[in-house]
């Protein structure tokens, strides 16, 4: 089954968020706990303490900038133009360093094969719907260098929230709002195959459970 998609659409939410003074995508609540998320992974046994790292979807460039502060080498794209220069315009007021690029991340054929230690989804795959979930998935694969880490925090399982609950297509198991694909919300053991066909070996992987919010797939895999 083929679904519309409207990835551009994110733009105008980023447009409306800046206009609304937030910090980015998410309310603070969700950014403190992603925040926590992501500097547990940089902190954690055995993780690269250096290197290239590109964030997918990379919104306002938050988590990006978390791994500039780290003294990583940091790259991130998204479709959204404004994000990029929300991105750009908030490494410029803290004095890091980073790459912010506009661009489609079923394409990233700006990088050459191997330039990246580290790829992290900035939960971006659970909006990529259908056949450009491979496409995202063989691009990621490319742009690793053998060896390299892929860092997935994913939206996972049966949808809890009213709202997706209203839109949700189960034969889909995407959200569809006016005939548009806008969130996936697959199975965990579907969406660790998507990543092991990719040719990823799966170091290790959960799911966190929330009683009311959707539950979320985290994955690290390896380049072999």
């Amino acid at each position: 089954m083929s679904l519309k998609t409207n990835y551009i659409g994110h733009d105008s939410q980023y447009k409306r968020f800046k206009a609304e003074g937030m910090n980015g995508w998410n309310d603070e609540e969700t950014w403190q706990a992603w925040k926590t998320e992501i500097l547990a992974l940089i902190a954690s046994d055995g993780f690269p303490k250096s290197g290239k790292v590109l964030e997918l979807g990379c919104g306002a460039g938050d988590v990006a900038l978390l791994f500039a502060e780290k003294g990583y080498q940091v790259s991130g794209i998204d479709i959204a133009p404004t994000a990029i220069e929300w991105a750009r315009e908030k490494a410029i007021r803290a004095g890091l360093r980073a790459e912010f690029e506009v661009g489609d991340v079923t394409n990233l054929g700006r990088w050459e094969n191997g330039t990246f230690d580290i790829v992290v989804d900035g939960h971006c795959l659970h909006c990529i719907i259908g056949k450009d979930r491979s496409e995202v998935l063989k691009e990621t694969y490319r742009v690793l260098k053998p060896g390299g880490i892929f860092y997935v925090s994913t939206m996972c399982g049966e949808p809890k929230e009213p709202e997706v609950l209203k839109n949700y297509d189960p034969e889909s198991r995407c959200m569809v709002y006016s005939g548009v694909a806008g969130r996936y919300f697959g199975r965990a053991e579907d969406i660790i195959k998507e990543i092991e066909k990719a040719g990823f070996k799966i170091r290790r992987h959960e799911v966190r459970g929330n009683n009311d919010t959707q539950d979320d797939l985290i994955v690290l895999a390896i380049k072999q």
